[in-house]
């Protein structure tokens, strides 16, 4: 009896949503470190980083040290393109790293080299695995060059490409949510906490039973296309009025109120956490607020989740998406390339390489020499307008190549 006790729950274990937490460079490796200080359960924590010494004081049991033959150990030196090439180097390990796991959180900072570079090659090895990702990645101060701030939004914008919700948190934004007499350090902890409560709050609606359950193909739902912007508050709220205390609490949250965030929402995703007394009254009031505030049009996706630890005390997490494009196809990422480029390339097969049966069947012979004149033409033909738009992904053909280029079909004069 005790047997099928224990098989019963190594089943239902293994049916739970696997989360993970990856932080990315140094900025994203001190976030995972606190996660770990915080005692976050239920969700695995790793470390990603070039810089050996650095990650060596990391309190994370799961580090990878990428890109030793590309930096030596020595980090990226603030250059996202060894990042990005430290990354591609150590694929096997990344890929493994984010292997059967369902909903993945990256945490970075952009700007830098490894953050910005390896990032976003993580984030697509996990959604060609299957993963969920999300990244709430920090931006540069103000005050810093402008060269970091255009290094950061070409990295802002690889994760967009490669990510179901991509989460910014100004560190400009950070001090002035902090107390004046706060530390640099308690500066700095707030996105932390930030973070910890955003996946504390989707952990909860994943792992425990509520009054309004998700479940994980929900949330694959209202992540299901590409992104651009994202909306992403939180609120508190405690005492007999917590209802109208959290409202006003997620109406005032400073991330919501950033350049970098959606005002509306195709798709929101809602999560309440309330004590033994939230009632159902509440959470009708708390969701016509945020509807009528981000989008009462949206596919709305809500939980609740009763937490009687936390007394008279509310909890709201809100996370919405408006979608790029209602197309299948996808914009070409400008990492994918880079990840493929290290995959065996297969034997592509021309059409004057195929022998045509009377059968209509094709057969592979030598490559003969074609005696005809042809016209010249080359895949890197002047675009006009458009010569700097990226090319479109479909079914694995780049569309903005012309078919007989695709095909190697040759037109005689």
């Amino acid at each position: 009896m005790e047997y099928r006790k224990t098989e019963e729950s190594s089943s239902e274990a293994d049916l739970m949503v696997k989360m993970k937490v990856i932080g990315v460079g140094g900025a994203g490796s001190n976030i995972v470190d606190r996660l770990q200080l915080a005692g976050l359960a239920g969700v695995d924590l790793a470390v990603v980083n070039t810089d050996l010494q650095s990650l060596s004081n990391s309190l994370v049991p799961e580090k990878i040290c990428i890109g030793k033959s590309v930096t030596g150990g020595l980090g990226a030196g603030g250059d996202l393109e060894v990042g990005r090439e430290a990354a591609i180097s150590d694929k096997t390990a990344l890929e493994k790293c984010v292997k059967d796991i369902d909903l993945l959180f990256i945490a970075t900072g952009l700007g830098g080299g490894t953050g910005t570079g390896a990032a976003p090659v993580i984030a697509e090895m996990a959604n060609r695995a299957g993963a969920l990702v999300i990244s709430f990645c920090c931006l540069p101060f103000t005050v810093e060059r402008a060269a970091r701030a255009s290094v950061a939004q070409d990295g802002l914008d690889d994760l967009r490409e490669v990510c179901n919700a991509v989460i910014p948190l100004p560190n400009d934004l950070l001090i002035q949510a902090s107390d004046e007499d706060a530390s640099f350090l308690d500066a700095f902890s707030q996105a932390d906490a930030w973070i910890e409560r955003a996946i504390k709050s989707l952990w909860a609606m994943m792992h425990r039973a509520g009054v309004m359950n998700i479940d994980f193909a929900q949330l694959r739902q209202v992540f299901s296309k590409k992104a651009g912007k994202t909306l992403f508050g939180l609120g508190q709220g405690a005492g007999p009025d917590a209802a109208e205390r959290v409202i006003e609490d997620l109406r005032l949250c400073p991330l919501l109120h950033t350049p970098e965030f959606s005002k509306q929402a195709d798709h929101l995703l809602v999560n309440i956490i309330g004590g033994a007394s939230f009632s159902m009254t509440d959470a009708q009031r708390i969701m016509e607020s945020i509807t009528d505030e981000f989008g009462q049009d949206a596919n709305l996706v809500m939980g609740a989740v009763i937490d009687e630890a936390l007394g008279d005390k509310v909890e709201v997490c809100v996370i919405g998406t408006s979608d790029v494009s209602s197309k299948t196809m996808l914009r070409k990422p400008r990492i994918a390339s880079q990840i493929k480029a290290i995959e065996p390339e297969q034997p592509s097969v021309r059409a004057e390489d195929v022998q045509i049966g009377n059968d209509g069947s094709g057969s592979r012979r030598k490559k003969r020499k074609t005696e005809q004149h042809e016209f010249s033409f080359t895949e890197n033909a002047p675009k006009g307008e458009f010569e700097n738009a990226e090319g479109y992904l479909f079914e694995g053909q780049d569309l903005d190549t012309p078919t007989f280029l695709r095909k190697g079909v040759k037109i005689p004069l």
